[in-house]
């Protein structure tokens, strides 16, 4: 019988565990059990958790295919004007645009390799400033989040404290560095997962928004 019980919290040690990643590394960390995600991202911060590996290139299988030319895109924005998520909203209210959520946290090498690259790429600045409001989202912040008359907290998932909102938005798979894209209406239309490329965000993003 006890042999029973060992073999049992085996199992839901098991369950338990989810991977979160950071470009093409990994780390282990303790999930909580799976939760159905609510309907619109809308909820009080529950999300499926699923285990999620990364391949050896970095962003793994969801990787953007890369453009077979260079994307230009011309303009006269010298930077990313990186807003946080309620100034995007009251922003979207006066002028619709896309809404462009990069979530990071202070850990991610990769993160921080396209703020160097990606995110400095004239192309890529040109283009996120005509069509999106960006947001810059560390889904680790203490900071409460209001949106749409909810106050969204930072919560206990697992081992990891992360925002109730940030985990509803990028949905089951909880991976380093990720994008979030809002149509101008505010509803989610997908997300970009892993380290992208100034031709490879620039061919995901005009999918979004041709």
């Amino acid at each position: 019988m006890k042999m029973g019980y060992i073999k049992y919290g085996l199992v839901l040690v098991g369950f338990a565990s989810v991977i979160w990643s950071c470009g093409n590394g990994a780390e282990v960390a303790e999930g909580p059990a799976p939760v159905e995600e609510q309907e619109g991202g809308q909820g009080n911060g529950s999300a499926s958790f699923e285990t999620f590996g990364s391949a050896e290139a970095p962003g793994g299988n969801n990787r953007t295919d890369e453009p077979a030319e260079e994307i230009k895109v011309e303009g006269d924005a010298e930077a990313i004007e990186w807003l946080d998520f309620e100034t995007a909203i009251d922003r979207n209210k006066e002028e619709k645009k896309f809404i462009f959520i990069d979530m990071y946290t202070e850990w991610c090498t990769w993160c921080k390799k396209m703020d160097g690259s990606t995110f400095k790429d004239p192309s890529v600045i040109n283009y996120i400033d005509q069509n999106f409001y960006a947001v810059k989202l560390n889904p680790e912040t203490e900071l409460a989040i209001a949106y749409k008359e909810v106050l969204y907290e930072q919560k206990l998932y697992g081992r990891k404290k992360m925002n109730e909102l940030a985990v509803n938005l990028m949905g089951s798979k909880i991976s380093f560095p990720s994008f979030v894209i809002l149509n101008k209406r505010e509803v989610k239309r997908g997300v970009i997962v892993g380290y992208q490329s100034s031709n490879q965000l620039l061919l995901a993003l005009k999918r979004y928004v041709d």
